[in-house]
């Protein structure tokens, strides 16, 4: 009698088939993804609101902006590590309302402020009150969705990000017009409060860690808070994958703040009117949230490194483009522009999807508040590095060099992600279509998967030759 083999469809492959939206299918990403929409599009318009008060009403000048860029950056690096723990701690529900809630007052609170000094110390708590907000939102979807689907809800909240940096500051400007400073920062109080009442419907999940009650109160202490703080800093030094991904991230974003903060003063250089600038910036939104839809539905045809290094080669010889044109003097129509500056939007959109999503599947659930801040650190902290080394450079030699020399920095640290070797690793790390949940490891015996729990990371190099052959 002839056997008869069912074949079935893992997760991976579901995933895989329904591409990007397959996140969107369950309810719980859902009402993650309408909140961070409501709280971006209303974070974009505070910005145009204090970015016109402190230039225009208050004329604090270039001080009073980069004050402006002091206070949102600092509280990611002095508190965002402290608030990872306590997001792993607490319910995440309650975290994000909280968070959306408190930031709500304090915004309602900019209206009242008499100067500078006083706006600038709400404006750092509000920052961290939303360092608070990160970690627990990304453990939130860490629970929203099944690990096949991480890479499709990462994919959208890049998108969600662009898609946001395109309407939010048109929001911005048309409310500032209507209504002045004062009822754009109401607009943004009410976009939290809104998005509060969205993640109030969120089904409240048990937590992963259950502690006695007297374990819980010994770990309020310094003590117990300082163990946990080192667990996430511990767990990525040991993880090679996430070292590789936060130092990619942290050189892509040096080379690129190195001319960002310059490309108003780019236009110039290439011929075209400074009026330009804005729509320059909407291009690149657009081609960044058309690239991360296309990372989510083709990126699981290849490892995550592969895509990384595609990206920062990609983008890198676009920017280095830019550079010669202006060095050189090129001049050319302002349309002949937009596929660049589209380009390199869609372009980078691989480097923000594949970092987003290595720390969410390299992470186990319960260290993800601590791992994503720790992950954030070191890229916050070379925002503050990067444009005053990119402006001391231009005025040494030119814009155009700055854009040159950071464009061709970036391809080569592309080149080195390809690299044989890397994608090795990356290959080893994950295989394409196997990803499973943790409760079914244990049935696939001989994937990459399971031998990727069994190394070290002394293992690593001679276990990559064993997952290709456990695998066929």
């Amino acid at each position: 009698m002839p056997r008869t083999t069912v074949v079935t469809e893992g997760p991976g492959a579901v995933a895989q088939r329904a591409g990007v939206l397959v996140a969107l299918r369950h309810r719980q990403y859902r009402l993650l993804f309408c909140g961070q929409v409501l709280s971006g599009c209303g974070d974009w318009i505070d910005y145009v609101a204090l970015v016109s008060l402190v230039a225009y009403q208050w004329r604090a000048g270039a001080g009073g902006l980069a004050a402006v860029a002091v206070a949102v950056a600092v509280p990611w690096l002095v508190v965002a590590p402290v608030a990872g723990v306590w997001a792993d701690r607490l319910p995440h529900k309650s975290v994000m309302i909280g968070s959306d809630l408190t930031r709500a007052a304090l915004v309602l609170c900019f209206l009242t402020a008499p100067g500078l000094p006083v706006l600038l110390g709400l404006l750092a708590v509000k920052t961290a009150a939303g360092t608070l907000f990160m970690p627990a939102q990304q453990s939130a979807i860490r629970g929203a969705v099944p690990e096949g689907a991480l890479l499709a809800a990462t994919s959208l909240n890049t998108f969600a990000n662009q898609a946001t940096k395109i309407a939010g500051p048109a929001l911005g400007g048309l409310v500032l017009s209507l209504a002045g400073a004062h009822g754009a920062f109401a607009v943004d109080a009410a976009t939290f409060v809104l998005s509060a009442l969205i993640l109030s419907r969120l089904r409240a999940r048990p937590k992963i860690r259950k502690r006695t009650a007297a374990a819980g109160a010994r770990a309020i202490w310094s003590k117990g808070f300082r163990h946990e703080l080192r667990e996430g800093l511990s767990y990525v030094r040991r993880s090679r994958p996430l070292r590789t991904a936060i130092a990619c991230l942290s050189a892509t974003l040096f080379l690129v703040l190195m001319f960002d903060t310059l490309s108003p003063l780019l236009l110039p250089e290439l011929g075209l009117p400074r009026s330009l600038y804005g729509a320059a910036v909407a291009s690149v939104a657009v081609g960044a949230a058309v690239g991360s839809v296309a990372v989510g539905h083709l990126g699981r045809k290849q490892g995550p490194f592969t895509i990384l290094g595609a990206s920062q080669a990609a983008t890198g010889l676009l920017v280095a483009a830019v550079g010669v044109a202006a060095t050189v003097g090129v001049r050319i129509a302002a349309v002949a522009w937009l596929p660049v500056t589209v380009g390199i939007g869609f372009c980078s959109a691989g480097i923000l999807v594949v970092f987003g999503y290595l720390v969410q599947r390299e992470t186990p659930p319960e260290l993800i508040g601590r791992v994503s801040t720790v992950a954030m650190v070191v890229p916050t902290a070379l925002q503050l590095a990067a444009p005053l080394a990119g402006a001391a450079l231009a005025t040494w030699v030119g814009i155009g060099w700055v854009l040159t020399a950071a464009g061709g920095g970036l391809a080569l640290l592309g080149g080195v992600c390809l690299t044989p070797r890397r994608r090795t690793a990356a290959a080893f790390t994950t295989t394409p279509g196997t990803e499973s949940s943790p409760h079914e490891l244990g049935r696939t015996h001989g994937t990459a998967q399971e031998i990727r729990i069994r190394c070290t990371d002394a293992q690593m190099r001679g276990c990559a030759d064993s997952s290709h052959q456990g695998g066929k």
